[in-house]
């Protein structure tokens, strides 16, 4: 979907609730653009903000031919604004970046430095993170997670969101069929060259992170069903396992009484064990569950995003709102 037009570097900026740092970043953005001297569009994908963030964003566009302002019918998450964007965008090479301003536009020349020596996929490595230490952690864990489930190296920082990735990657992303992915993860399981650089990371500008611990807990599940099926095969083996510790446990007690006439008593540990195997059947129903309900979402082929307005320059954009390739169509009205 990727028209002959000589447009080097497009930028996509999920936006939810931001609207304190969308002028400074819309400004330090075109300023580093400008220095690379290449040809660049920015688009500003609005998910569904309840703040003023969109009326900033009509205003900025208003002022700037190269910036298009994407309004999602509500709030779909960061990974469909992100797909909103890669449906459109033109570029070879497409920044993505969040609106925190957390990773400085003016990272963005290292990391395009690194892309012109034929690297696909160029992300930023966080020199001093600005977050708080249960974030730390939770990353690194979620890094230790998905190099066991997916059996894949993950380079240090890959999964942040602050790259440039070539157009060619975005093709092959939207030519997926699948309805719900992490772009992060899936660029990583594609198998395009990679290559970090080392970035600064500063403190939120304004504002507050949009994910709490239990969102990012819901993201990490869903990545892991998303990409392994190890979760289904651990509660195959956790059930053997339980079977079988409950044989020969069966079996001690009968040789126990048979020899002895030993009675087993107590009812707490009888209590315990009945509420720690009910335990572990409800956490794997529920896994088996989360399963069974992506299947579903799957098969109702409901639109990764809906696109409430489109403010823009380019023609083809504001004449078309929705499908514009065929590949597109099974996510957008």
């Amino acid at each position: 979907m990727f028209s002959q037009t000589p447009i080097a570097i497009s930028v996509i900026v999920p936006v939810f609730n931001e609207e304190d740092n969308l002028p400074e970043l819309h400004q330090r953005l075109t300023k580093t653009l400008t220095d690379l001297d290449k040809p660049y569009e920015i688009f500003f994908i609005d998910d569904g903000s309840s703040d003023n963030s969109l009326k900033k964003l009509q205003e900025i566009q208003k002022q700037d031919l190269q910036v298009t302002v994407i309004k999602l019918a509500r709030n779909f998450g960061q990974h469909p604004a992100i797909v909103a964007g890669l449906h459109r965008v033109r570029g070879e090479a497409i920044v993505l970046i969040d609106a925190d301003l957390q990773n400085p536009p003016e990272e963005i020349i290292p990391l395009y430095e690194k892309f012109l020596q034929g690297i696909d996929v160029v992300y930023g490595i966080r020199a001093t993170r600005e977050d708080l230490g249960w974030r730390m952690f939770g990353s690194n864990f979620v890094i230790w997670l998905t190099e066991k489930m997916l059996g894949v190296k993950v380079p240090s920082d890959m999964i942040s969101g602050f790259r440039i990735i070539h157009h060619k990657v975005a093709q092959t992303l939207n030519n997926i069929k699948e309805q719900q992915y992490d772009t992060s993860i899936m660029m990583l399981w594609l198998g395009f060259s990679h290559a970090g650089v080392v970035v600064r990371h500063d403190n939120r500008l304004s504002g507050e992170s949009k994910y709490n611990l239990w969102k990012l807990l819901y993201l990490t599940l869903d990545m892991l069903i998303g990409f392994s099926d190890f979760p289904l095969r651990a509660a195959s083996i956790t059930g053997s396992l339980l079977a079988l510790a409950s044989i020969i446990l069966g079996v001690y007690m009968a040789v126990l009484r048979i020899l002895g006439g030993v009675t087993v008593e107590g009812y707490t540990s009888l209590f315990v064990g009945l509420t720690f195997l009910a335990g572990i059947q409800l956490l794997f129903l529920g896994v088996i569950g989360e399963y069974i309900a992506r299947i579903y979402r799957e098969l109702k082929g409901r639109p990764y995003y809906v696109i409430g307005e489109i403010y823009s320059s380019q023609e083809g954009l504001t004449q078309d709102f929705y499908a514009t390739t065929k590949t597109e169509r099974h996510r957008v009205f």
